[in-house]
């Protein structure tokens, strides 16, 4: 007779491995909110097992929006250090934002988490809480230090934060997700660095 320890090994290691097919499903180009025998089959599995693994639809999603959260941790660890330099630091944060967003998929993730929560009052707050906020918070600890060096105007850091975020967001669907690539080509480094010098210059402390 196998341990508890093992069969819950067991099951934690199957979860696991649906959540990476249906973390691929969801944010598969053209997905748009797949049915639960869509994300089944996707998952090369029963309803009644990804019930039992997950629960309902709504709880498949959450749990690809938490373990996509605790998936960039990371990145998040590393967005709360800031550089002893205001702008170089500021670049630091934008230029890795950047990349994570366009070369390593997270924007594909940001793009599902707005299609499946928006106007939908459990997903939506989900999304926010797990995938959104944690960036926007890593982000504002960052720019906290700034200002607590006198390095950067003392302003509502989290305000500063989505005021910096939300050109990468926008740019990272635009030519990504939403195919801007194709008519309206972006040159990446020339927008990252737009985006820096206006922070600098709306934010530096005089």
């Amino acid at each position: 007779m196998r341990s508890k320890g093992a069969r819950n090994a067991r099951f934690d290691e199957r979860r696991a491995e649906l959540l990476d097919r249906l973390r691929a499903r969801l944010t598969q180009r053209g997905a748009m909110r797949p049915t639960l025998r869509e994300l089944a089959m996707s998952a090369e599995c029963s309803v009644s097992t990804l019930n039992h693994y997950f629960g309902r639809r709504d709880d498949i999603v959450m749990a690809v929006f938490e373990d996509s959260g605790q998936r960039g941790q990371g990145q998040f660890q590393v967005t709360r250090k800031a550089g002893p330099e205001f702008e170089n630091s500021i670049r630091d944060a934008v230029i890795l934002s950047w990349t994570v967003m366009t070369r390593h998929g997270v924007a594909a993730m940001l793009a599902m988490g707005m299609v499946e929560g928006m106007r939908d009052d459990l997903l939506g707050p989900a999304f926010i809480d797990t995938m959104f906020e944690p960036f926007v918070i890593a982000l504002a600890e960052r720019l906290d230090t700034h200002v607590a060096r006198g390095q950067m105007r003392d302003v509502d850091t989290r305000m500063a934060a989505l005021a910096l975020a939300s050109p990468l967001l926008l740019g990272a669907l635009h030519q990504g997700e939403l195919g801007g690539a194709k008519a309206y080509p972006l040159d990446g480094e020339a927008f990252v660095d737009h985006v820096v010098q206006g922070f600098v210059r709306a934010y530096r402390a005089d």
